[in-house]
């Protein structure tokens, strides 16, 4: 597309420019989630469980006790799917039920001490690979990258309402 020097948008980019820079804009974002992820993926995996199983074990880290409800308002599954997870990592001796001493109606679930390690290793071993994927990267370019990332979510944030 050529412009015309004299066009009243003189100084701003050809659309043509726009359309690569924003689709280099989405290829860079795409790869780079599918670079970090590969060691979620992996943790998921060494720990044998599903990615809702891990998201549940990794709230765990954010504070010691939930309940089934608790999780369901935190995560978007299902309570059906809620219950049968919790099942199955209590099954797997990672998380325990225990009752609540002032309204036995209610159970808050905990991380065993099995629990407790494994997540805390997969976490140690993500931290390390997130490090290793920013080794040579200087603090200017992280500031530049995390600025021009909020800006992103802010953008983000004002279309998302007129969104469908």
């Amino acid at each position: 597309m050529t412009r015309d020097p004299k066009s009243q948008h003189e100084g701003q980019p050809e659309l043509s420019m726009l359309g690569d820079l924003s689709a280099a804009f989405g290829d860079c974002v795409s790869s780079l989630a599918k670079v970090i992820s590969i060691a979620v993926d992996l943790e998921i995996e060494q720990a044998n469980l599903n990615s809702k199983e891990f998201e549940v074990m990794q709230l765990f880290c954010l504070r010691p006790e939930w309940t089934a409800t608790q999780l369901v308002e935190k995560t978007s599954i299902d309570p059906a799917h809620i219950s049968r997870l919790v099942t199955n990592l209590v099954d797997q001796r990672l998380l325990r039920r225990r009752r609540s001493r002032s309204d036995r109606r209610v159970i808050h679930l905990v991380l065993t001490d099995t629990g407790r390690q494994m997540i805390s290793e997969a976490h140690t071993r993500i931290i390390s690979y997130q490090a290793a994927l920013l080794e040579d990267v200087s603090d200017q370019e992280m500031n530049g990258f995390l600025a021009t990332s909020r800006k992103v979510i802010q953008n983000y944030t004002k279309l998302a309402p007129t969104q469908s």
